[in-house]
């Protein structure tokens, strides 16, 4: 039974591998996979490539790639898959780099042959060694190893153009410059080496074309050499690097073990314009930067500390990394000019401002834990807020703190700022950064409501407070809540909607603020719908207890209707509003008694303080039309009296002739015919 088993057991071995052979190393596998190496070719390959030949056998492989004519690529070789022995070459024939212009962006020439090959035993004695023209070099590289360990290393490359072997491997050339190493490093099975290496970079480079047109800004030309040292004494290597350039120098001393990897060493970088690496930092940069630190540490944890003066500031930084991923970063710093800092990153310097503070952050791999403090003390930026946002804001000073508090992604954070303008409070800002969501309750207070003519775009005066909370995530939520008009408004903001609720608004301190003359008072209630996007709404309020104030109206209607309109009082009077930007289209009726006032099509217009409204007043059967127009807070009044004559003009008119009658009639006609007689008259003159 047992001899089944393992027959049956050794059966499907010999099968697996067989049919790892048919689908890995025999013509019919080769067949199938040819198509999965051309798809990932196709993929990653900067340049487009054709796989023309692909065989993979138990003891050689051959496998060539073109791109006919400018391009072949040859590996062939034999190898042992059970010894692990090989004798393999590569061969590159590169016979036109202008396949490499698009991936460039500039238009390169020349050709290039790489020749390499590797002969041993994998896991015993190995050499390797190559030879190139690569980027116009003259390049020569052998290696020997036992078990893989390097035993000796030599490199010899004259004249390598960076532009074109960045362009080559599907990088932008933003740095040109001839490279040249020479290394000659002996070592054995413990590890321990001597010898030296020394690369250099000379007539070095910043592409100023390139970086222009990428990154749409002038960096001025910035020339430099590199030189890097390092000396190998058994498993210690001393490192010396040097940047020198027209801008500035970077520095870089250290001594590290083989083994452990442990490093000491110091750092210093001082240049006056760093607009040249914006490719390298991937972002528009400029300006000076000067700091200066140490590095210690190994695999398991490197700290990295130092100081700098960026934004004129005096600062002071740290980072550790554990096991190659950044663990804690720490942040101090003392008089941070923000403006400074906007321009070096070609922000807009929308003010002028010091900061002082420090922050330490952890657990970047678990949304971030951060402790924070900051004080902000400076003033806005009149000039600059007006050519960025159209806004005539005077220059303002202004203070602000910001504290928080996260534990890997939740936590709290604390907002207080004050200025002459506006004074905001957010005591208590709850932050998911998993959920994008931060919420909290604020209040605030508009100490002069003049000041914001520039945002308001008409003059208010007075003072407004208000209060609520706000919610934001994928769109913002925010309540709002104020006394500060003599009665209550709640609104509500979801997205670009806006909803307020009006209640008991005493209208006298609304036209108070407005400095709209007080020529009615009342309570306001009602209900107001806007679209912050579009700038459309609508507004329909119902006022109560109204009262007419002594004004041009009254005083009109007491001259010509013998009315006196301000003892009347007014309820459910109604005045509903369409919005569009900033002018109101309004429609208002009121009744008291035998007295109306009513209008359609009522113009306001709050950015020019213009109103344009034809009124019709009705008394019994007197009416009064009256035109109001031109500025809002003391309009011009018109009287269009035709009615109202006509109608007293009427009356007179009846009694005088009435009269007249009444005296012919007394003479010739009796009583009866007379009464009828005057009645039918009466009626003409109505």
């Amino acid at each position: 039974m047992a001899l089944r088993i393992l027959k049956w057991f050794a059966g499907i071995v010999v099968g697996l591998l067989l049919l790892v052979y048919v689908l890995v190393f025999s013509p019919i596998g080769n067949f199938i996979f040819k198509p999965v190496v051309q798809s990932q070719i196709d993929k990653y390959s900067p340049v487009p490539l054709t796989l023309s030949t692909f065989s993979v056998g138990l003891t050689g492989l051959d496998i060539v790639i073109k791109n006919e004519p400018k391009l072949e690529i040859t590996l062939k070789g034999d190898y042992n898959l059970f010894t692990l022995n090989i004798d393999t070459a590569l061969n590159i024939n590169a016979s036109d780099i202008s396949l490499f212009d698009e991936v460039a962006g500039m238009p390169l020439s020349g050709a290039f042959v790489l020749e390499a090959s590797a002969k041993g035993k994998v896991f015993g004695a190995l050499s390797a060694e190559a030879h190139s023209n690569i980027a116009k070099s003259k390049t020569d590289i052998k290696v020997e190893l036992q078990n893989l360990n390097p035993l000796k290393i030599y490199a010899d490359i004259v004249h390598l153009e960076l532009a074109e072997v960045l362009a080559m491997i599907g990088q932008k050339p933003y740095i040109e410059g001839v490279l040249s190493l020479d290394a000659d490093i002996v070592g054995n099975e413990n590890m321990e080496f001597s010898g030296k290496n020394i690369l250099e970079i000379k007539q070095g480079d910043f592409s100023q074309r390139l970086i222009a047109k990428d990154f749409g800004i002038q960096v001025p030309k910035t020339t430099f050499t590199i030189r890097q040292e390092s000396i190998f004494d058994k498993k210690d290597i001393k490192q010396d690097f040097v940047f020198d350039s027209n801008v500035g120098k970077i520095t870089l001393s250290s001594t590290s073990n083989i083994e452990s990897f442990d490093t000491k060493g110091v750092y210093s970088i001082v240049l006056s314009d760093i607009s040249a690496f914006t490719p390298l930092l991937g972002m528009k940069v400029r300006g000076a930067l000067r700091t200066e630190g140490s590095i210690e540490g190994g695999l398991e944890n490197i700290l990295i500390a130092g100081k700098t003066d960026i934004a004129d500031s005096a600062s002071t930084y740290s980072a550790n990394i554990v096991k190659s991923a950044l663990a804690k970063v720490r942040f101090d710093t003392q008089n941070l000019r923000i403006e400074k800092l906007l321009y070096m990153i070609y922000q807009p310097q929308y003010i002028s401002a010091s900061v002082g503070g420090k922050a330490e952050a952890w657990d970047f791999d678990k949304g971030i834990s951060t402790q924070a403090n900051f004080s902000l003390k400076g003033v806005t930026s009149n000039p600059v807020i007006k050519k960025e946002f159209d806004l005539d804001m005077p220059n303002t000073p202004f203070n602000a703190n910001l504290s928080a508090k996260l534990d890997k992604g939740v936590g709290n954070a604390n907002l207080i700022f004050d200025s002459n303008l506006a004074r905001l409070n957010v005591p208590n800002i709850a932050i998911d950064l998993h959920k994008g969501a931060y919420s909290s309750p604020y209040s605030a207070i508009l100490p002069d409501l003049k000041k914001l003519k520039f945002a308001t775009k008409i003059e208010l005066v007075g003072k407004f407070e208000a209060n609520g909370d706000f919610a934001l995530s994928e769109n913002l939520k925010a309540t709002f809540h104020t006394k500060s008009l003599g009665g209550n408004v709640d609104a509500e903001l979801n997205g670009d909607n806006f909803n307020a609720k009006i209640k008991e608004v005493d209208l006298d301190s609304v036209l108070s603020m407005a400095q709209i003359q007080k020529v009615f008072s009342s309570k306001v209630n009602g209900d107001l719908v806007y679209n912050t996007a579009s700038e459309k709404g609508t507004l329909k309020a119902r006022l109560d207890n109204g009262r007419f104030l002594k004004n041009q109206l009254t005083d009109a209607l007491k001259q010509y209707a013998k009315f006196d309109a301000t003892g009347l009082v007014f309820n459910n009077i109604s005045l509903n509003s369409d919005i569009n930007k900033m002018v109101l289209n309004s429609a208002l009726n009121m009744q008291s008694g035998d007295f109306s006032l009513s209008g359609q099509n009522i113009i306001t217009d709050l950015e020019k303080s213009t109103i344009n409204a034809k009124l019709k007043t009705t008394l019994k059967k007197d009416t009064l039309g009256i035109k109001l127009s031109g500025n809002l807070t003391s309009p011009k009044v018109e009287l269009d009296l035709g009615e109202l004559l006509k109608s007293r003009l009427g009356n007179e008119v009846q009694k005088s002739v009435g009269k007249e009658i009444e005296k012919a009639l007394d003479k010739h006609i009796d009583e009866g015919a007379k009464k009828e007689i005057g009645n039918t008259l009466k009626k003409l003159f109505r």
